[in-house]
Parts: structure tokens; sequence; C-alpha cells
């Protein structure tokens, strides 16, 4: 599906006003609902019904001001809530603005422990963030790391790869029962078309007599390596060929596998 690059600028300007309008209501939000509350608590108290602890309800959304918008928000929250249960505490007496006693005790214990409780929010907030920022940091950094460690093995297993494959000797690697893993160009050339082919056999076809096989089998130990073991070898056409062999046994977590390096001797065996 082609895109008309007027989607794309449709789809900028939709994103532009996401991320405006979301700053809005991150800064603002928190106010604007505790504007709101107020109002309804008014109407509903007047209209409605008596509600008997309007602290309860504005704490709380004096705390999600804060907790949303930060300290300015919270504090605007604030400051709106201790106006409207002092004017709640006030009108108690049927006049505007006089308190008595218990009142203004009231108004004074809101007026400490709304800005104490914003600011101790927006500190934890304000942590919260720098501890999420710190996380995200760490993980960029990690990787970045990981990326580049990544790059830089791939680099070595193609040059490791590139050795493999343009060694002028065959190197293989098989398990104990003949299974073949692994096998460079210069080994697939021992008469098979392709690396596919060879690895469809088994390394015990190659060999023209099976206790030469048997034999470096047992020789073969922990740490033992064997080194230029001559045997005779049969090509995949039938033509039997003189080989050095050194082959060596290699653990690796809870299996094992044979990995050697095969030489073709024949035309030194014919001059000797």
């Amino acid at each position: 599906m082609k895109v008309r690059p007027s989607d794309l600028a449709l789809a900028k300007r939709a994103r532009a006003w996401i991320t405006r309008h979301a700053a809005f209501w991150s800064r603002w939000g928190g106010p604007l609902l505790t504007a709101v509350i107020l109002v309804v608590l008014e109407v509903v108290s007047r209209k409605v019904v008596r509600i008997p602890d309007h602290f309860a309800i504005l704490f709380l959304a004096t705390v999600f001001a804060a907790f949303g918008g930060g300290l300015r928000s919270g504090m605007i929250s604030a400051t709106l809530t201790w106006l409207y249960l002092g004017y709640l505490s006030s009108s108690t007496s049927g006049q505007r603005f006089p308190f008595t006693d218990q009142a203004l005790g009231r108004v004074i214990v809101w007026a400490v422990v709304l800005p104490v409780t914003v600011m101790i929010i927006a500190l934890m907030k304000r942590r919260a963030e720098r501890a999420s920022d710190e996380l995200v940091r760490r993980e960029r950094e990690h990787s970045v790391s990981l990326a580049a460690s990544l790059a830089e093995r791939t680099r070595a297993e193609q040059a490791l790869r590139g050795l493999f494959e343009r060694n002028l000797a065959g190197i293989f690697r098989s398990r104990r029962d003949g299974r073949m893993l692994e096998c460079n160009t210069a080994f697939v050339q021992n008469g098979y078309e392709s690396r596919e082919e060879l690895l469809a056999h088994n390394a015990k076809e190659w060999y023209v007599h099976a206790e030469d096989r048997k034999h470096v089998l047992k020789l073969l130990q922990p740490g033992v390596v064997v080194t230029n073991h001559e045997m005779a070898w049969r090509r995949a056409d039938g033509r039997q060929i003189w080989v050095l062999v050194n082959v060596r046994e290699v653990m690796e977590a809870a299996s094992t596998y044979l990995e050697g390096i095969v030489l073709d001797i024949t035309d030194r065996r014919r001059r000797g």
C-alpha cells in the first residue's frame, strides 16, 4: 500500500496535536479536575444531599494533581482545595470568613497538610522519573554495547568462517558414530558435488579399513590430539587415496564431537 505525502502530513499534524494536548492535560488536568469537583460538590450539597466530608474527596483530587502534573499542578489544586474548605468552615456560622476557634484550627491544619502532601508526592514523582530515566539510559547503553559486541562477534565469526572455507586442507566435524556435522570446501572436493551431499553421508564410509577408524577413536581421550596418522580413504567415486589425519575430541556442554584436519598425501606416497 502506497502512502501519499498528504497522508504523512496529516499523520504528523495529528501526532503534534496529541502531543500538545497531552502536555496541556498533564500540566493543568489536575487543577481543572479539582475545580470541577468543587463545583459538583457545591451543587450536590445545595441541591441534592449534604456531603459530610468534602476534605476526603478534595484531598484525593489534590493527590492526583500532584502525581499527574508535578509540584505546580499540585500546589494549584491544593490552593483551590484550601480556599474551598476555608469557605465551608466559615459558612457554618452563617457569615463570611469569620471562623470559630475549631474552624480556624482546621483551616490552619489544611494549610500545612495540603502543601506538605503535595511536596512529598512531587518529590516521589521526580525520584521515580529520574529512576526511570536512569533505567532507560542504562538499557540504551546496554543495547548499544550489546549491538557493538554482536557486530564484533559477527565480524570475528565471518573472518573465522572465511579462514575455515579458504583452508586448503579438509576440515570436518563429526560425531563418534560417524554423523557429519560440518566441513569446509576443501573437504567437499573429496569427490562430492556439494556440502549438503557430503553431510548426508557417514564418516565410516571413507575408511578403506574399518580398524583404522576404531584405532583412532581408541586413541582419542580428553585432551589428546591424534596427529599425523596415515590411513587409506575412499573417495566418493570409489578411488582410494592416502590421507594424513589430525583429529581431537571436543567437549561442548553435555555432548562431544570430533574435529579434524585431513591432508591428501597420495602424490607424496607415490613419489616416495
